[in-house]
This record gives C-alpha cells, structure tokens and sequence, in this order.
C-alpha cells in the first residue's frame, strides 16, 4: 500500500516529526522512505541584490543547497532512529509545492507524509501553506502531521 513514501522536510520541527510518522507507515507495509528538501532558485538579479562583503561569498543558491543536504542530513538520522530501515535523501531547486508534486510522480510515490506548517514565509499566510498547496496538486495520498 505504501511502498515508496517521500517526505518533504525543512528542518521545522513539524517535519521532522512528519518524519516519525513516515516511519511507522514504512514499518507497518515495509516501505521505504525518499526524504526531499526543496530549496528556493535564485536568479542572477536577486543574487545581485544580495549583501557586498568583502570576501567573494556563496551564491544563494549553493548557500541554500548546503543548507538543504544539512537538514537531509539530520532527517535521515532521524529516519533511521525513528526505526525506518530503507532511506533516501535529496536536494532540489525550485518552488517547494510544484517541485514536491512532481518529485512525487517522478519517483512513483505512494504518498506524501509532511507538516502541516513549516518555516514558511510571508508568502505562505497570503498565498497558503506549501502543505495545502500539495494537497491540492499531488494525485497520491497526503498525510499531514501536526
């Protein structure tokens, strides 16, 4: 029922426990667990507008990357103490709901397991929350944890 479970997390401690709640579920039909966290693109213009300092900095979106296999990295141990046994971990660039849903398809998930509310922005309270823009879109079951 649910083989492949791919939890979106950005190291908000809803996700993390998103993570909990993904791992029974992989315990109970011995699933496996694709962690994703999508970080924002930058264009060059926004890059540009970025802070001058006086040595050469990172781009924001390599800033971000690292950012994102550092939340990957605690999500997976998580994952692993939480009792999942079969664990996989990605970074991707782009809008966090679009991107969520089409990873999803592309790696033929069964469902999405993730918080309710996460870091969010501004933009989340005028526009919704990435959580309820995925249940809208994805075509598979969504769990959302509190």
């Amino acid at each position: 029922m649910f083989e492949r479970i791919l939890v979106p997390i950005d190291g908000s401690e809803q996700s993390f426990r998103a993570i909990d709640t993904a791992a029974g579920l992989a315990r109970k039909f011995d699933g496996a667990l694709t962690l994703v966290c999508v970080y924002r693109h930058h264009s060059p213009l926004e890059a540009s507008l970025s802070m001058v300092r006086a040595r050469p900095a990172e781009t924001p979106d390599s800033a971000l990357k690292d950012h994102a296999a550092e939340v990957l990295r605690a999500g997976k141990s998580r994952a692993a103490e939480a009792g999942a046994e079969r664990i996989e971990a990605f970074a991707q660039r782009g809008q966090p709901a679009r991107e969520i849903v089409a990873f999803a398809e592309r790696i033929e998930a069964d469902a999405i397991v993730m918080g309710s509310r996460g870091l969010g922005d501004v933009e989340g309270f005028l526009l919704g929350s990435v959580s309820h823009k995925v249940g809208s879109l994805s075509p598979v079951t969504c769990v959302l944890v509190k």
